[in-house]
C-alpha cells in the first residue's frame, strides 16, 4: 500500500517497484521467532531508471535515494 504521508486518507494499493543494493542483512531475534531484514541503498528511480528494448531494467547505482527508509523485510523483496 502506498501513502503520501501519515495524514493521507487516499491510500492506494499498487505494484510499485524499488531497486537497491543490499548493504547489510540483520536477523531480528525475538526469542520465539526471527525476522530477517535487509538494509539497502535504494536507487532514486525518479530519473535514473531505464528499460531497454528487450525489457531489461538498468539503474544508475550512483543515484541513491530514500535515505530515511533503508530497511525492508526479506519477505517483501524478490
Amino acid at each position: 500500500m502506498q501513502v503520501a504521508s501519515a495524514k493521507d486518507k487516499n491510500s492506494i494499493v499498487s505494484n510499485m517497484g524499488f531497486y537497491g543494493v543490499i548493504q547489510d542483512i540483520w536477523d531480528l531475534d525475538y526469542q520465539k521467532f526471527r525476522i530477517p531484514v535487509f538494509k539497502c541503498n535504494w536507487i532514486d528511480n525518479a530519473y535514473v531508471l531505464v528499460v531497454d528494448g528487450l525489457g531489461f531494467t538498468f539503474v544508475d547505482l550512483s543515484k541513491i535515494g530514500h535515505r530515511n527508509d533503508q530497511f525492508v523485510m526479506a519477505s517483501q523483496v524478490k
